[in-house]
């Protein structure tokens, strides 16, 4: 089926969002973002289909994932219809969300800054998704999935939103931070330094003045920040950063509130929600540029110790230009959507 893609605005989601009225950052409350529908949407009409919420990684928002093109490649929207129609994938539904911010992202998470981002997903979103589309509006049938941040977001919504969310797929999300993240402080000491500071250095950004480079590490470790460690007290980052601005030692108290956010520490206190998933899909390149490979061990290790059931794969490559690796995602949704109405079938004959 050769079809344009996202032209029809009934395709798209569009609403103001009561819960970001509450960020402080002043970011745009009203949100519009494409939703794909499978080939048979319009070819079976009273059919209604599963749906997975596609979360971006860092400095990325859903209309951009669906709609990229790049030479060569075949865009994301038509190497699903054509998977789907060949019966590689079963017939899904894939939202496309935006949340962005005025740094990049807010890790999908709630915070008295960035905004409640966790509740805009999992309240908001998935309404108004259920609502305007023949979706099977349960958890058994609505997933998560996601690169790097957005894998995290898959992660922690799992974690916390059990009654929204039932598959998770998340591809090297952000974990170990004692491994991913610390490695980039030194980066964004340098950044800040060279602007005179975390004020200064912000203002240059937005002005658009030269910058470092070190900007792009400086400016995700600041949304992170915002993230983990809100403070509205702080001036203009409004953030506790978790090491020492003049000699970069890490502060142990806001170093342990990062920490109590990764994923790696996290699954233990939501081992009833992580159990309840009817799937878990974590994988990684084995050449992650921020050693997410190692994180998704460690994350592995930790679930395996607490009886979580998982699948964990790792795969040739790296951080980047890994989008292959939604196929894997939505095939291990395919898999275990069809293994769950294989056992219902089975229970009611």
């Amino acid at each position: 089926m050769n079809r344009p893609p996202y032209r029809n605005a009934s395709d798209w989601v569009e609403f103001d969002s009561a819960l970001l009225q509450q960020n402080r950052l002043n970011d745009r409350t009203l949100r519009r973002f494409p939703v794909y529908l499978p080939p048979h949407y319009a070819l079976e009409p009273e059919r209604r289909f599963p749906v997975v919420h596609y979360l971006t990684g860092y400095g990325g928002w859903g209309a951009m994932k669906l709609l990229e093109e790049k030479a060569w490649e075949e865009p994301l929207w038509a190497r699903l219809d054509r998977q789907m129609l060949s019966g590689e994938l079963e017939p899904i539904i894939v939202a496309f969300p935006d949340c962005f911010t005025k740094l990049g992202g807010a890790q999908y998470r709630d915070s008295v800054v960035t905004g409640p981002y966790a509740r805009y997903m999992a309240e908001e979103v998935v309404a108004h998704v259920d609502a305007q589309f023949r979706t099977l509006a349960d958890r058994d049938h609505r997933g998560l999935m996601g690169k790097s941040s957005g894998g995290y977001g898959a992660l922690h919504l799992a974690m916390t939103r059990p009654d929204v969310f039932g598959l998770c797929c998340a591809t090297a999300a952000d974990s170990y931070f004692e491994l991913s993240y610390v490695t980039d402080f030194g980066k964004t000491l340098q950044a800040l330094h060279a602007a005179g500071g975390v004020e200064a250095f912000l203002m240059n950004f937005f002005a658009g003045k030269p910058r470092h480079k070190h900007w792009h590490t400086a400016v995700s470790t600041l949304a992170y920040a915002q993230a983990y460690t809100p403070n509205v007290d702080v001036p203009v980052l409004q953030a506790d950063l978790p090491f020492d601005l003049q000699t970069g030692e890490l502060v142990p108290d806001v170093w342990a509130r990062w920490l109590a956010c990764d994923p790696v520490r996290a699954c233990a206190n939501h081992v009833e929600a992580l159990k309840s998933l009817k799937l878990l899909f974590l994988d990684a390149g084995r050449s992650d540029e921020f050693g997410l490979n190692f994180g998704h061990r460690v994350l592995s290790d930790r679930l395996r110790k607490l009886n979580v059931r998982h699948e964990f794969a790792e795969f040739d490559g790296g951080h980047m230009g890994i989008d292959h690796r939604i196929d894997a995602s939505l095939a291990a949704v395919t898999a275990a959507l069809r293994q769950a109405d294989a056992a219902e079938s089975t229970s009611s004959s």
